[in-house]
């Protein structure tokens, strides 16, 4: 068994985030972290602690497989954030 301490909580996702990408400007917008903040904040995805993990992960969330989101989707939604790096 494996146990992973993430939110599904949109200020708390985008606070790991930022302490995971210090060097990067991610913020709740359209064209930043926004995007996959909506699918954590539909609890579609959870983010990872990088606090306890080292890393922060994206992991499904209570409503991944009925929210009929793709994998391409997700991907998406992180990229956005990365790509300014």
């Amino acid at each position: 068994m494996q146990i992973a301490f993430a939110t599904c909580e949109r200020h708390a996702a985008l606070g790991f985030i930022q302490a995971a990408y210090p060097d990067r400007e991610i913020a709740d917008a359209a064209d930043s972290a926004g995007p996959l903040l909506d699918l954590v904040e539909k609890d579609i995805v959870r983010i990872e602690d990088p606090g306890m993990h080292g890393r922060c992960g994206v992991i499904p969330g209570t409503n991944f497989k009925s929210a009929g989101v793709s994998a391409e989707q997700i991907r998406e939604a992180c990229e956005l954030f990365n790509a300014k790096g």
